[in-house]
């Protein structure tokens, strides 16, 4: 009697190498993205000199994966001033004294301004925050953004996370 021929499954195992070919350029791409993610960190030491006299106020938002990437717009005692785009940190110089800072929202919410007294040739943090659950169905986007003033232990951690978007 003659041996029978085997016949492969359809399913039959395909060699790796293909699809090791194809994940290698997406790995690639993905290391290459974050080493320039990494490289372009916001710092304030990449921004040129507070003018003499003024004050510096950096407005920082860090990227939450997953949430509205809607940028809410920055108010410096009601003129605005830029919009807040998340992973991003800008900043604007003011003169000294005191300053109402406040940020685009459907509805007036508590929290989401501060009034500083800004002192000349120093620097401050605010960073913007927002909450998804809006006030009502009505506000487009629902979102409410709040601004925090960065304690200054926090700065270095805030900034790492940012990416600079230049100044006025």
């Amino acid at each position: 009697m003659k041996p029978m021929a085997t016949i492969p499954p359809r399913h039959a195992a395909r060699p790796a190498l293909p699809l090791l070919m194809m994940v290698l350029p997406l790995l690639a791409l993905g290391l290459l993205a974050l080493a320039a993610g990494a490289a372009s960190a916001a710092s304030p030491d990449e921004a040129p000199p507070v003018p003499a006299g003024q004050t510096r106020v950096w407005f920082l938002r860090l990227l939450l994966p997953g949430t509205a990437m809607h940028p809410p717009t920055i108010y410096a005692d009601g003129t605005p001033i830029g919009q807040s785009a998340e992973g991003t940190a800008f900043y604007r110089d003011f003169p000294p004294g005191t300053h109402r800072f406040t940020v685009e929202n459907c509805l007036p919410q508590t929290g989401t301004g501060q009034t500083l007294t800004l002192r000349p040739n120093t620097q401050v943090a605010i960073e913007v925050t927002s909450d998804e659950n809006g006030p009502d169905f009505y506000c487009v986007p629902s979102q409410i953004s709040y601004l925090r003033l960065v304690p200054l232990q926090q700065v270095p951690y805030e900034f790492a996370q940012v990416n600079y978007a230049g100044g006025s």
